[in-house]
């Protein structure tokens, strides 16, 4: 991309928007900053009025949010790279919801990143989706799951998924109806999301839901069975994690 990129920046922290503004204009020429906004109402003022490429959008705002400012605004042909300086929570809702974002404190190389997934991805495709499951992900518990798969990108509930199976560099993902779908990520990439979720790996190859446990089968050699009458091993490595995990979630 070698056009020029209009672009606003909506953050109610003046040190931020500073220290973005540098960056871009020494890093990133093509980005042109042609507004700034710290605020929902004065943010949604300059995208109807400039009608950027690219925003940079705080998600806490003074008078609201920056989901707020997506409601409101008549025109929506822009793409957004979030920025937040919320927990390691927000990254894994970030992945999940597969849109562009920048993390605080802001770092060139983060920037850099950035900006060149929003080059190579213009993904319009399923964007109100994924923009709620973004939402549900930082306000509450969430429900739905975006993954990549070899046709696309898939939405799924994450209470129909029973386990999970490492398949070299990729994953296969089980469903609770018998249906599976490989995706085009480790099971390392579904672990990081999931494992606050109720999931837990279980062994290098298996990442199982806990709503699903049956039964846990003890021994040397231990394993545990799910609803579906399947039995998988039990690492001696995860067995301690699996374990205090089972507990707690009985008490839950």
């Amino acid at each position: 991309m070698n056009e020029k990129i209009d672009a606003i920046i909506i953050d109610d922290e003046e040190n931020f928007t500073a220290s973005l503004e540098i960056l871009l204009r020494k890093h990133f020429p093509k980005i042109n900053i042609v507004a700034e906004a710290n605020t929902v109402k004065s943010g949604v003022s300059a995208i109807n009025k400039f009608s950027p490429k690219l925003v940079f959008l705080d998600i806490n705002l003074p008078d609201g949010s920056g989901f707020d400012i997506l409601d409101k605004t008549t025109e929506k042909s822009y793409e957004i790279i979030f920025t937040t300086a919320f927990t390691e929570f927000a990254f894994r809702a970030f992945e999940v919801s597969a849109l562009h974002y920048l993390m605080k404190p802001m770092t060139v190389d983060k920037l850099r990143e950035a900006i060149e997934r929003y080059e190579r991805v213009h993904e319009q495709d399923f964007f109100d989706e994924k923009l709620q499951v973004l939402k549900q992900s930082l306000l509450y518990r969430p429900e739905k799951i975006l993954l990549p798969t070899a046709k696309g990108t898939g939405i799924f509930n994450i209470s129909d998924i029973i386990y999970c199976e490492a398949v070299s560099n990729y994953c296969t993902v089980f469903f609770i109806d018998g249906s599976f779908n490989t995706l085009t990520k480790p099971l390392q990439y579904l672990d990081k999301i999931l494992n606050d979720l109720d999931f837990v790996r279980i062994h290098s190859r298996y990442l199982i839901n806990m709503r699903y446990v049956h039964q846990y089968l003890y021994g040397r050699n231990a394993q545990v069975q799910l609803t579906n009458q399947k039995l998988f091993p039990i690492s001696q490595i995860q067995k301690p994690i699996f374990l205090e995990r089972l507990k707690q979630f009985a008490k839950s």
